[in-house]
Protein backbone atom coordinates (compact mmCIF):
# COMPACT_ATOMS: atom_id res chain seq x y z
CA UNK A 1 0.00 0.00 0.00
CA UNK A 2 1.26 3.48 -0.86
CA UNK A 3 -0.52 4.94 2.20
CA UNK A 4 1.76 3.66 4.95
CA UNK A 5 -0.08 5.27 7.86
CA UNK A 6 -3.11 7.47 8.43
CA UNK A 7 -4.55 9.24 11.45
CA UNK A 8 -6.58 12.33 12.27
CA UNK A 9 -3.68 14.54 11.20
CA UNK A 10 -3.17 13.15 7.70
CA UNK A 11 -1.27 10.50 5.76
CA UNK A 12 2.24 9.13 5.40
CA UNK A 13 2.83 8.28 1.73
CA UNK A 14 5.38 6.25 -0.19
CA UNK A 15 5.24 8.01 -3.55
CA UNK A 16 7.61 5.63 -5.31
CA UNK A 17 5.61 2.58 -4.24
CA UNK A 18 2.43 4.16 -5.60
CA UNK A 19 4.04 4.55 -9.03
CA UNK A 20 5.20 0.94 -8.98
CA UNK A 21 1.72 -0.38 -8.18
CA UNK A 22 0.71 0.40 -11.76
CA UNK A 23 3.63 -1.54 -13.26
CA UNK A 24 3.48 -4.93 -11.52
CA UNK A 25 2.56 -6.40 -14.90
CA UNK A 26 3.91 -4.78 -18.05
CA UNK A 27 3.83 -6.14 -21.59
CA UNK A 28 6.89 -5.69 -23.79
CA UNK A 29 6.74 -6.92 -27.38
CA UNK A 30 10.46 -7.80 -27.36
CA UNK A 31 10.92 -9.00 -23.76
CA UNK A 32 7.50 -10.42 -23.00
CA UNK A 33 6.11 -9.94 -19.50
CA UNK A 34 8.19 -7.63 -17.32
CA UNK A 35 7.90 -5.80 -14.01
CA UNK A 36 8.85 -2.11 -13.99
CA UNK A 37 10.16 -0.16 -11.02
CA UNK A 38 10.60 3.59 -10.84
CA UNK A 39 14.27 4.15 -9.96
CA UNK A 40 14.26 4.47 -6.16
CA UNK A 41 17.43 6.56 -6.25
CA UNK A 42 15.28 9.52 -7.26
CA UNK A 43 13.65 9.24 -3.83
CA UNK A 44 16.90 8.82 -1.94
CA UNK A 45 16.88 12.21 -0.22
CA UNK A 46 19.35 11.72 2.64
CA UNK A 47 19.91 15.24 3.96
CA UNK A 48 18.02 18.54 4.09
CA UNK A 49 18.72 20.84 1.17
CA UNK A 50 19.59 23.60 3.64
CA UNK A 51 20.94 22.83 7.10
CA UNK A 52 18.78 23.97 10.00
CA UNK A 53 21.04 26.26 12.01
CA UNK A 54 18.91 25.86 15.11
CA UNK A 55 19.42 22.09 15.07
CA UNK A 56 23.15 22.46 14.39
CA UNK A 57 23.50 24.68 17.42
CA UNK A 58 21.51 22.21 19.53
CA UNK A 59 23.98 19.40 18.69
CA UNK A 60 26.75 21.42 20.34
CA UNK A 61 24.78 21.87 23.55
CA UNK A 62 22.81 19.71 25.91
CA UNK A 63 19.90 18.13 24.06
CA UNK A 64 16.61 19.22 25.68
CA UNK A 65 14.26 16.46 26.77
CA UNK A 66 11.29 18.27 25.24
CA UNK A 67 10.85 21.16 22.83
CA UNK A 68 8.02 23.52 23.66
CA UNK A 69 6.43 24.05 20.26
CA UNK A 70 4.74 27.26 21.33
CA UNK A 71 7.72 29.00 22.89
CA UNK A 72 10.58 27.86 20.70
CA UNK A 73 12.57 30.89 19.57
CA UNK A 74 13.26 31.46 15.92
CA UNK A 75 15.53 33.77 14.01
CA UNK A 76 13.69 36.39 12.03
CA UNK A 77 14.50 39.01 9.52
CA UNK A 78 13.50 42.51 10.49
CA UNK A 79 10.00 43.24 9.27
CA UNK A 80 11.26 46.49 7.77
CA UNK A 81 13.38 44.41 5.35
CA UNK A 82 10.39 42.48 3.99
CA UNK A 83 8.29 43.47 1.01
CA UNK A 84 4.49 43.11 0.98
CA UNK A 85 4.54 39.64 -0.52
CA UNK A 86 7.05 38.44 2.05
CA UNK A 87 5.02 39.93 4.87
CA UNK A 88 1.92 38.08 3.65
CA UNK A 89 3.90 34.86 3.27
CA UNK A 90 5.22 35.21 6.81
CA UNK A 91 1.69 35.78 8.10
CA UNK A 92 0.48 32.62 6.33
CA UNK A 93 3.40 30.64 7.73
CA UNK A 94 2.52 31.74 11.25
CA UNK A 95 -0.98 30.32 10.80
CA UNK A 96 0.28 26.85 9.77
CA UNK A 97 3.59 26.55 11.63
CA UNK A 98 2.34 25.05 14.87
CA UNK A 99 -0.07 22.82 12.95
CA UNK A 100 2.81 21.43 10.84
CA UNK A 101 4.98 20.76 13.88
CA UNK A 102 2.30 19.04 15.90
CA UNK A 103 0.66 17.07 13.09
CA UNK A 104 3.92 15.87 11.51
CA UNK A 105 5.28 14.44 14.76
CA UNK A 106 3.08 11.33 14.90
CA UNK A 107 3.26 10.74 11.14
CA UNK A 108 7.06 10.89 11.14
CA UNK A 109 7.17 8.57 14.15
CA UNK A 110 5.01 6.12 12.23
CA UNK A 111 7.45 6.36 9.33
CA UNK A 112 10.33 5.33 11.59
CA UNK A 113 8.28 2.53 13.09
CA UNK A 114 7.43 0.96 9.71
CA UNK A 115 10.94 1.45 8.31
CA UNK A 116 10.02 3.97 5.59
CA UNK A 117 12.08 6.56 7.48
CA UNK A 118 15.33 5.51 9.08
CA UNK A 119 18.20 6.93 11.10
CA UNK A 120 20.60 4.33 9.65
CA UNK A 121 21.55 6.30 6.55
CA UNK A 122 24.43 5.27 4.25
CA UNK A 123 27.72 7.07 4.85
CA UNK A 124 28.57 7.17 1.16
CA UNK A 125 26.42 9.30 -1.15
CA UNK A 126 24.41 7.48 -3.77
CA UNK A 127 25.60 7.63 -7.34
CA UNK A 128 23.96 10.46 -9.30
CA UNK A 129 21.31 9.34 -11.72
CA UNK A 130 21.19 10.63 -15.25
CA UNK A 131 18.13 12.65 -16.17
CA UNK A 132 16.50 12.30 -19.56
CA UNK A 133 16.44 15.56 -21.52
CA UNK A 134 12.76 16.11 -22.20
CA UNK A 135 11.87 17.74 -25.53
CA UNK A 136 8.10 17.23 -25.31
CA UNK A 137 7.21 20.89 -24.74
CA UNK A 138 9.25 21.90 -27.78
CA UNK A 139 7.52 19.21 -29.85
CA UNK A 140 4.15 20.59 -28.75
CA UNK A 141 5.14 24.02 -30.04
CA UNK A 142 6.24 22.51 -33.34
CA UNK A 143 3.03 20.50 -33.66
CA UNK A 144 0.94 23.67 -33.37
CA UNK A 145 2.58 24.96 -36.52
CA UNK A 146 2.09 21.73 -38.46
CA UNK A 147 -1.20 20.23 -37.31
CA UNK A 148 -4.65 21.74 -37.89
CA UNK A 149 -6.82 22.78 -34.96
CA UNK A 150 -9.10 19.97 -33.80
CA UNK A 151 -12.66 20.40 -35.00
CA UNK A 152 -15.71 19.58 -32.82
CA UNK A 153 -16.79 16.72 -35.09
CA UNK A 154 -13.42 14.94 -34.81
CA UNK A 155 -14.23 13.27 -31.49
CA UNK A 156 -12.00 10.20 -31.23
CA UNK A 157 -9.60 8.37 -28.95
CA UNK A 158 -6.73 6.46 -30.50
CA UNK A 159 -5.69 3.19 -28.94
CA UNK A 160 -2.14 2.06 -28.29
CA UNK A 161 -1.38 -1.29 -29.93
CA UNK A 162 1.95 -2.01 -28.25
CA UNK A 163 3.68 -2.50 -31.61
CA UNK A 164 6.26 -0.02 -32.89
CA UNK A 165 5.07 -0.15 -36.51
CA UNK A 166 1.49 0.65 -35.54
CA UNK A 167 2.17 3.15 -32.76
CA UNK A 168 4.71 5.18 -34.71
CA UNK A 169 1.89 6.83 -36.69
CA UNK A 170 -0.16 7.95 -33.69
CA UNK A 171 -1.01 11.64 -33.45
CA UNK A 172 -0.26 12.42 -29.81
CA UNK A 173 -0.85 16.17 -30.11
CA UNK A 174 -4.46 16.45 -31.23
CA UNK A 175 -6.07 13.20 -30.11
CA UNK A 176 -6.42 11.44 -26.78
CA UNK A 177 -4.16 8.37 -26.70
CA UNK A 178 -5.23 5.39 -24.62
CA UNK A 179 -3.78 2.22 -23.18
CA UNK A 180 -7.09 0.31 -22.87
CA UNK A 181 -5.63 -2.80 -21.30
CA UNK A 182 -5.63 -3.90 -17.66
CA UNK A 183 -1.85 -4.08 -17.65
CA UNK A 184 0.97 -1.63 -18.40
CA UNK A 185 2.51 -1.39 -21.86
CA UNK A 186 5.98 -0.71 -23.16
CA UNK A 187 5.55 1.45 -26.26
CA UNK A 188 7.65 3.34 -28.78
CA UNK A 189 6.44 6.90 -29.31
CA UNK A 190 8.31 9.41 -31.46
CA UNK A 191 11.36 7.14 -31.43
CA UNK A 192 11.51 6.90 -27.62
CA UNK A 193 10.51 4.09 -25.28
CA UNK A 194 7.81 4.80 -22.67
CA UNK A 195 5.90 2.76 -20.09
CA UNK A 196 2.17 3.47 -19.93
CA UNK A 197 0.12 2.39 -16.89
CA UNK A 198 -3.10 0.36 -17.38
CA UNK A 199 -6.33 2.06 -18.47
CA UNK A 200 -4.63 5.42 -18.88
CA UNK A 201 -5.33 8.17 -21.39
CA UNK A 202 -3.31 11.23 -22.24
CA UNK A 203 -3.21 14.29 -24.46
CA UNK A 204 0.17 15.82 -25.25
CA UNK A 205 -0.56 19.49 -25.92
CA UNK A 206 -0.26 22.95 -24.47
CA UNK A 207 -2.85 25.34 -23.12
CA UNK A 208 -4.14 26.26 -26.59
CA UNK A 209 -4.95 22.69 -27.72
CA UNK A 210 -7.32 21.30 -25.09
CA UNK A 211 -10.21 20.74 -27.48
CA UNK A 212 -9.82 16.92 -27.68
CA UNK A 213 -10.51 16.64 -23.95
CA UNK A 214 -13.66 18.75 -24.36
CA UNK A 215 -14.73 16.89 -27.50
CA UNK A 216 -14.56 13.56 -25.70
CA UNK A 217 -17.67 14.75 -23.80
CA UNK A 218 -16.44 12.89 -20.72
CA UNK A 219 -17.35 14.45 -17.38
CA UNK A 220 -14.87 14.00 -14.56
CA UNK A 221 -15.52 13.42 -10.86
CA UNK A 222 -12.03 14.51 -9.80
CA UNK A 223 -9.76 17.11 -11.38
CA UNK A 224 -6.24 17.72 -10.06
CA UNK A 225 -4.26 20.71 -11.34
CA UNK A 226 -0.56 21.50 -10.92
CA UNK A 227 -0.24 24.82 -12.78
CA UNK A 228 3.15 26.20 -13.83
CA UNK A 229 2.94 29.20 -11.51
CA UNK A 230 4.88 32.29 -12.42
CA UNK A 231 7.75 33.10 -10.03
CA UNK A 232 11.24 34.55 -10.08
CA UNK A 233 13.12 31.26 -9.77
CA UNK A 234 11.31 29.81 -12.78
CA UNK A 235 12.14 32.90 -14.83
CA UNK A 236 15.80 32.70 -13.85
CA UNK A 237 16.22 28.95 -14.34
CA UNK A 238 14.13 28.69 -17.54
CA UNK A 239 13.32 25.09 -16.51
CA UNK A 240 9.77 25.28 -17.85
CA UNK A 241 7.38 27.84 -19.24
CA UNK A 242 5.03 29.46 -16.77
CA UNK A 243 1.44 30.57 -17.15
CA UNK A 244 0.10 33.91 -15.87
CA UNK A 245 -2.49 33.33 -13.16
CA UNK A 246 -5.26 35.13 -15.02
CA UNK A 247 -5.04 32.68 -17.96
CA UNK A 248 -5.99 29.82 -15.69
CA UNK A 249 -9.55 31.15 -15.78
CA UNK A 250 -9.68 30.06 -19.43
CA UNK A 251 -9.26 26.39 -18.54
CA UNK A 252 -12.51 24.51 -19.34
CA UNK A 253 -12.85 23.05 -15.85
CA UNK A 254 -16.63 23.64 -15.58
CA UNK A 255 -17.18 22.17 -19.06
CA UNK A 256 -15.49 18.85 -18.21
CA UNK A 257 -16.75 18.53 -14.60
CA UNK A 258 -19.47 16.20 -13.42
CA UNK A 259 -21.87 17.32 -10.72
CA UNK A 260 -20.09 17.46 -7.37
CA UNK A 261 -16.67 17.16 -9.01
CA UNK A 262 -13.77 17.50 -6.56
CA UNK A 263 -11.21 20.06 -7.73
CA UNK A 264 -7.71 20.04 -6.21
CA UNK A 265 -5.09 22.65 -7.05
CA UNK A 266 -1.42 22.61 -6.12
CA UNK A 267 -0.40 26.14 -5.14
CA UNK A 268 2.98 27.64 -4.32
CA UNK A 269 3.47 29.34 -0.96
CA UNK A 270 3.26 32.78 -2.54
CA UNK A 271 0.36 34.62 -0.95
CA UNK A 272 -0.83 36.17 -4.21
CA UNK A 273 -1.27 32.73 -5.79
CA UNK A 274 -3.19 31.43 -2.80
CA UNK A 275 -5.37 34.51 -2.75
CA UNK A 276 -5.99 34.25 -6.50
CA UNK A 277 -7.23 30.65 -6.29
CA UNK A 278 -9.42 31.30 -3.25
CA UNK A 279 -10.90 34.64 -4.28
CA UNK A 280 -10.91 34.57 -8.09
CA UNK A 281 -10.24 31.21 -9.74
CA UNK A 282 -12.50 28.94 -7.71
CA UNK A 283 -15.44 31.39 -7.67
CA UNK A 284 -15.01 31.80 -11.45
CA UNK A 285 -15.26 28.03 -11.93
CA UNK A 286 -18.12 27.64 -9.45
CA UNK A 287 -15.93 25.71 -7.01
CA UNK A 288 -16.70 25.92 -3.31
CA UNK A 289 -13.46 25.83 -1.27
CA UNK A 290 -13.72 23.10 1.37
CA UNK A 291 -10.25 22.31 2.66
CA UNK A 292 -6.61 23.33 2.75
CA UNK A 293 -3.99 20.58 2.99
CA UNK A 294 -0.19 20.72 3.09
CA UNK A 295 2.32 18.37 1.53
CA UNK A 296 5.27 18.23 3.93
CA UNK A 297 8.54 16.98 2.43
CA UNK A 298 11.00 15.06 4.59
CA UNK A 299 14.31 13.28 4.16
CA UNK A 300 14.85 9.56 4.67
CA UNK A 301 15.87 10.43 8.20
CA UNK A 302 12.57 12.20 8.86
CA UNK A 303 13.88 15.78 8.80
CA UNK A 304 12.16 18.58 6.90
CA UNK A 305 13.92 19.07 3.55
CA UNK A 306 14.14 22.79 4.34
CA UNK A 307 14.15 24.37 7.80
CA UNK A 308 10.55 25.06 8.74
CA UNK A 309 11.28 28.73 9.36
CA UNK A 310 13.55 29.29 6.36
CA UNK A 311 12.84 32.73 4.87
CA UNK A 312 13.57 31.40 1.37
CA UNK A 313 11.91 28.01 0.91
CA UNK A 314 9.52 26.11 3.10
CA UNK A 315 9.36 22.30 3.42
CA UNK A 316 5.69 22.29 2.46
CA UNK A 317 3.39 23.04 -0.46
CA UNK A 318 -0.32 23.85 -0.39
CA UNK A 319 -3.30 21.99 -1.83
CA UNK A 320 -6.66 23.73 -2.06
CA UNK A 321 -9.62 21.34 -2.31
CA UNK A 322 -13.17 22.18 -3.31
CA UNK A 323 -16.24 20.92 -5.18
CA UNK A 324 -18.06 22.11 -8.24
CA UNK A 325 -21.28 23.26 -6.66
CA UNK A 326 -24.45 24.65 -8.22
CA UNK A 327 -25.84 27.67 -6.39
CA UNK A 328 -28.97 25.79 -5.36
CA UNK A 329 -27.08 22.60 -4.42
CA UNK A 330 -24.44 23.24 -1.80
CA UNK A 331 -25.10 20.11 0.26
CA UNK A 332 -22.91 17.01 0.12
CA UNK A 333 -24.55 14.20 -1.84
CA UNK A 334 -25.16 10.82 -0.12
CA UNK A 335 -22.38 9.11 -2.08
CA UNK A 336 -19.89 11.87 -1.21
CA UNK A 337 -17.84 11.99 1.97
CA UNK A 338 -17.14 15.40 3.46
CA UNK A 339 -13.55 16.50 2.78
CA UNK A 340 -11.73 17.23 6.07
CA UNK A 341 -9.86 20.49 6.51
CA UNK A 342 -6.27 20.89 7.72
CA UNK A 343 -4.58 17.61 6.82
CA UNK A 344 -0.93 16.81 6.08
CA UNK A 345 0.55 14.59 3.41
CA UNK A 346 4.07 13.57 4.44
CA UNK A 347 6.50 11.83 2.10
CA UNK A 348 10.04 11.77 0.81
CA UNK A 349 9.96 13.96 -2.31
CA UNK A 350 11.43 13.09 -5.67
CA UNK A 351 14.73 14.66 -6.66
CA UNK A 352 13.16 15.32 -10.06
CA UNK A 353 11.82 18.81 -10.47
CA UNK A 354 8.08 19.21 -9.89
CA UNK A 355 7.26 15.52 -9.54
CA UNK A 356 4.36 15.57 -7.11
CA UNK A 357 3.01 12.56 -5.20
CA UNK A 358 -0.12 10.98 -6.59
CA UNK A 359 -3.28 11.90 -4.68
CA UNK A 360 -5.38 8.98 -5.91
CA UNK A 361 -5.15 6.92 -2.72
CA UNK A 362 -5.88 9.70 -0.23
CA UNK A 363 -8.73 11.20 -2.28
CA UNK A 364 -10.50 7.90 -2.92
CA UNK A 365 -12.80 8.18 0.14
CA UNK A 366 -14.06 11.61 -1.00
CA UNK A 367 -15.15 10.66 -4.50
CA UNK A 368 -17.62 8.08 -5.75
CA UNK A 369 -16.67 4.57 -6.78
CA UNK A 370 -15.36 4.19 -10.33
CA UNK A 371 -14.79 7.95 -10.44
CA UNK A 372 -13.45 9.45 -13.65
CA UNK A 373 -10.28 11.40 -12.90
CA UNK A 374 -8.37 14.06 -14.83
CA UNK A 375 -4.98 15.59 -14.11
CA UNK A 376 -4.16 18.91 -15.78
CA UNK A 377 -0.58 20.10 -16.35
CA UNK A 378 0.50 16.50 -15.69
CA UNK A 379 4.04 15.20 -16.21
CA UNK A 380 3.18 11.56 -15.63
CA UNK A 381 0.29 9.13 -16.06
CA UNK A 382 -1.79 7.24 -13.51
CA UNK A 383 -3.77 4.00 -13.88
CA UNK A 384 -7.36 4.71 -14.87
CA UNK A 385 -6.80 8.48 -15.22
CA UNK A 386 -6.89 10.92 -18.12
CA UNK A 387 -3.88 13.25 -18.12
CA UNK A 388 -3.11 16.40 -20.08
CA UNK A 389 -0.03 18.60 -20.36
CA UNK A 390 2.78 19.62 -22.67
CA UNK A 391 5.11 17.17 -20.86
CA UNK A 392 2.43 14.67 -19.94
CA UNK A 393 4.54 11.52 -20.47
CA UNK A 394 7.82 13.00 -19.27
CA UNK A 395 8.21 10.68 -16.27
CA UNK A 396 6.99 7.65 -18.24
CA UNK A 397 10.26 7.60 -20.19
CA UNK A 398 12.06 4.28 -19.84
CA UNK A 399 15.21 5.95 -18.44
CA UNK A 400 13.40 6.61 -15.13
CA UNK A 401 12.62 2.89 -14.65
CA UNK A 402 14.38 -0.36 -14.01
CA UNK A 403 12.87 -3.60 -15.34
CA UNK A 404 13.02 -7.28 -14.53
CA UNK A 405 11.74 -10.31 -16.39
CA UNK A 406 8.74 -12.21 -15.01
CA UNK A 407 9.70 -15.80 -15.68
CA UNK A 408 6.46 -17.18 -14.31
CA UNK A 409 4.43 -14.77 -16.42
CA UNK A 410 1.77 -12.38 -15.22
CA UNK A 411 -1.70 -13.58 -14.33
CA UNK A 412 -3.30 -10.29 -15.38
CA UNK A 413 -1.74 -10.47 -18.86
CA UNK A 414 -2.11 -14.23 -19.30
CA UNK A 415 -5.81 -14.10 -18.41
CA UNK A 416 -6.52 -11.11 -20.65
CA UNK A 417 -8.50 -11.67 -23.83
CA UNK A 418 -6.88 -8.52 -25.24
CA UNK A 419 -3.30 -9.82 -25.36
CA UNK A 420 -3.45 -11.10 -28.92
CA UNK A 421 -4.59 -7.69 -30.12
CA UNK A 422 -1.29 -6.11 -29.06
CA UNK A 423 0.58 -7.31 -32.11
CA UNK A 424 -2.31 -7.70 -34.51
CA UNK A 425 -0.90 -5.84 -37.49
CA UNK A 426 -4.11 -6.49 -39.38
CA UNK A 427 -6.07 -3.90 -37.39
CA UNK A 428 -6.90 -1.16 -39.85
CA UNK A 429 -8.46 1.47 -37.59
CA UNK A 430 -6.60 2.36 -34.38
CA UNK A 431 -9.23 4.74 -33.05
CA UNK A 432 -12.47 4.35 -31.16
CA UNK A 433 -15.09 7.03 -31.21
CA UNK A 434 -16.47 8.27 -27.94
Amino acid sequence: MSVLFANEYGWLLDSCRLINEGFECCRSVKEGNIRCRFNKLYYDILKPHIADKDKTEQLNTVTPTRIDLKTRKRRKRKRSDLNQGELEAEAFHETVRLWVLEASESLIQAGHHCGYLTEALPTEPTKPTTVHVCQLAALCDMAKQLLPVETPDAVSVQVIKGHADLDSHLDLFSRLTENPYSFALEVMLMGEKYFLPPRSRFLLSDFTRLQPVINSEEKFDLIVLDPPWENKSVKRSNRYSFLPSTRLKQLPVPAVSAAGCVVVTWVTNRSRHLRFVKEELYPHWGVKLLAEWLWVKVTRGGEFVFPLDSPHKKPYEVLLLGRICAKADSATRPEECEIPDHRLLISIPSALHSQKPSLSAVLRPYIKQNARCLEMFARSLQPGWTSWGNEVIKFQHHSYFTTESMEGGCAVINASTDTNQLVDAGVADTSIHV
